[in-house]
Parts: C-alpha cells; sequence; structure tokens
C-alpha cells in the first residue's frame, strides 16, 4: 500500500477551492480574456476555451461545442482526468499521475499532435473548415 503524503489532502482541497473560485469568476465576469492569437489574426487550440467554459458552466453544452469542440472533447476530459490523478497521487493512492512508459509518451504525442492538427484545421479559411474558426 503506498503511503499517504504530508499535506495531501489540503493541497488537493485548495487546488479544487481555487477551481471553484476560477468557474465562479467566469460565470459572472461580463468580459473574458482575449486570446493571444487573435493578436496575430489567428485562432489558436483553445482559443474560444474560455468563452467554452462559461457557456457549458451556465448549462449550454451546444453553445460550447460550437465555441471549441476540441478544447470540449479532448481537452477538457483530459484536464479533469489529470485532475483526479492528482488528488490520488497526493492521496497516496497512485504512483504517477500520467502513464509510465510507452502508454505516456503515445498518449502525450497523440494529444500534442492533436493540438497542432486542431490548430491548422481552424485556420483553413475555405469550407468546411471556416466553421472551426472561433
Amino acid at each position: 500500500m503506498l503511503t499517504p503524503r504530508r499535506f495531501g489532502p489540503v493541497r488537493t482541497l485548495a487546488v479544487a477551492g481555487g477551481l471553484a473560485a476560477a468557474a465562479a469568476l467566469l460565470l459572472i465576469s461580463p468580459v473574458g480574456p482575449s486570446c493571444p492569437f487573435k493578436m496575430l489574426g489567428l485562432d489558436g487550440p483553445v482559443c474560444g476555451g474560455t468563452r467554452m467554459l462559461r457557456a457549458l458552466l451556465a448549462g449550454d453544452p451546444l453553445r460550447a461545442l460550437d465555441l471549441n469542440a476540441f478544447a470540449l472533447v479532448v481537452l477538457l476530459p483530459s484536464v479533469v482526468s489529470l485532475f483526479v490523478a492528482g488528488a490520488r497521487y497526493e492521496l497516496g493512492r497512485a504512483r504517477r499521475l500520467w502513464p509510465a512508459g510507452a502508454r505516456g509518451t503515445v498518449c502525450a504525442y497523440l494529444l500534442g499532435a492533436g493540438l497542432l492538427l486542431w490548430t491548422v484545421l481552424r485556420n483553413i479559411p475555405v469550407q468546411p473548415f471556416a466553421v472551426l474558426s472561433a
């Protein structure tokens, strides 16, 4: 059995509280931050992500999907699973946050390739790809 880390539950609760506060601010803030890719005239892989989170927190999953499908379908579940893995690690119930060996390498490459492909596809200015821009 793995031994729990010192102050693990306190850190996990602090991170959860911070995420809850960020979600509350997203819901009540009248203006969201702008995307740095927009300054270059491009759509980045997470452009529209803040608006996507706001729509999701407001209970509008179709609008969230329209704003950034990749962030909703791939990145958000990845972040949630990493948060759960981090909580398990802090509580001493897991040995690592990311899969070890070849599985972890393949996961990292797939995620990176997906981000790159999504960025390229959403910046192609012809149909059907123009629909993907934020």
